[in-house]
């Protein structure tokens, strides 16, 4: 157990997390202090508009780091079979590939405004469009951030989230000159700051001599297959639920919910930075054949030790945590607050879990959690009488997850040693993530 302790404290996973939770969390102070300024700027009606569009987008976003997810995971196979030509290759191929995801993205939003602004009960259609561009921008975003996180290049990661921040500089005076089309477009400045620090970040991995990447596009479909569902799953999770508030309650009650939301996201934007870490390094772990139960050891102690801080900061004074965060207006979302951050909480760790199966190639628990997911949104959409109902939903939704990961990580640690015994009795030797590493 003292052995065991020792290697929790020395993993790479915490140091790397020092560096990257600093920036990150500049990065949520900015951003935090764009909602902050927003509150303080809007009518309760535009707040809960922006809140809407925003979440929107951080939907299109969560969807994106689905692709984040499988760039970096990607990324770092190539890496542990350290080739620099096949990485610089495969860097090129993926800026291509964000590009055109961009603007089919931004097409499509131009194409459905008037659809969107309906659902949304939204007067200007065009602020579909500026949530359109800045979903769009946000997505390169999220494929650069993978090659970063997938490289190991925590550093340059952390400078890339924090650099979202920026959109706290524009908030008043386009709020205050533009109202909610202002407030839009300041979330706008944010992604385009963090794109372009991207493309000049990458400009060396680019430039490595070596031969072209020989993808293969058969066994990426087959990594995209086994991880996509579980991972929409979760970032849907994490963001549909205010989009189907401002539809289906009222526009003050959609503000107070959205109010509460921003406790939630407090949360998940704390614990965000340790999927980051821990993805990569049990790839690399797993491809070499080091031990990797020490580092989930540590990242599930620093995500509990947040939680603790927020959940006790949010049961204590629930008001002073929503004025600090919307503003005085929203002091009636108080008893939502609470019961929204636990969801949120047992998300965040089930979604560690989740990133923790996928980094070894473990995708049993697929059908577990789509099937908790599906059946949140389904009730949800039937059970929508009041703010405190939807919550009540996804708490349970959000607890089912956690729990059943939880459950099959156990069981599948447990039956680690046969495995390994298995392999030996058939002569294995090697992981298969090096036999998927070169075949990239």
């Amino acid at each position: 157990m003292k052995k065991f302790i020792r290697r929790v404290a020395a993993a790479d996973v915490a140091r790397n997390s020092v560096i990257v939770l600093a920036a990150i969390l500049l990065g949520n102070v900015f951003n935090y202090g764009y909602y902050l300024l927003m509150g303080r700027s809007l009518s309760l009606r535009d707040y809960g508009t922006v809140m809407s569009l925003v979440s929107a987008v951080l939907l299109v976003f969560g969807i994106g780091t689905i692709v984040q997810t499988m760039v970096a995971k990607l990324a770092a196979d190539i890496r542990a079979a350290e080739d620099q030509g096949r990485l610089a290759s495969f860097t090129r191929a993926t800026l291509r590939l964000s590009m055109w995801t961009a603007t089919i993205i931004f097409l499509i939003s131009v194409l459905l405004r008037g659809v969107v602004a309906q659902y949304l009960h939204l007067v200007r259609p065009e602020l579909v469009v500026i949530a359109g561009a800045a979903a769009a921008v946000g997505f390169v975003v999220l494929f650069q951030r993978g090659l970063f996180q997938g490289f190991g290049a925590f550093k340059t990661f952390a400078i890339s989230s924090s650099l979202d921040g920026v959109k706290a500089f524009f908030i008043l005076p386009l709020a205050h000159r533009f109202g909610e089309l202002g407030a839009t477009a300041a979330y706008l400045s944010g992604t385009l700051t963090a794109a372009t620090y991207g493309l000049v970040a990458l400009r060396p991995h680019m430039a490595a001599v070596g031969e072209t990447a020989a993808l293969d596009i058969r066994r990426l479909f087959r990594t995209a297959g086994a991880t996509g569902l579980a991972s929409v799953s979760i970032v849907v999770l994490m963001f549909y639920d205010v989009v189907l508030a401002k539809h289906y309650v009222t526009p003050a009650g959609a503000g107070l919910y959205s109010a509460a939301a921003l406790g939630g996201r407090v949360l998940l934007a704390a614990c965000s930075f340790l999927p980051v870490i821990l993805l990569p390094d049990i790839a690399v772990r797993s491809a070499s054949g080091r031990p990797h139960r020490h580092v989930l050891a540590a990242t599930l102690a620093i995500a509990i030790a947040i939680i603790c801080v927020v959940v006790a900061a949010c049961a204590l004074e629930p008001r002073l945590v929503l004025a600090v965060l919307a503003g005085h207006a929203f002091g009636n979302a108080a008893p939502l607050l609470l019961p929204y951050v636990l969801s949120s909480a047992a998300l965040a760790l089930g979604n560690l879990l989740v990133m923790y199966a996928i980094a070894r190639h473990r995708f049993g628990f697929t059908p577990y959690v789509v099937l908790i997911a599906i059946g949140e949104i389904a009730a949800v959409m039937l059970r929508h009488g009041s703010p405190m109902e939807i919550v009540q939903d996804i708490l349970a939704g959000h607890t089912g997850i956690c729990f059943a990961m939880a459950v099959w990580v156990t069981v599948s640690l447990a039956r680690e040693p046969a495995r390994a015994a298995a392999a030996r009795y058939g002569g294995r030797v090697g992981s298969p993530l090096d036999e998927n590493a070169r075949s990239l």
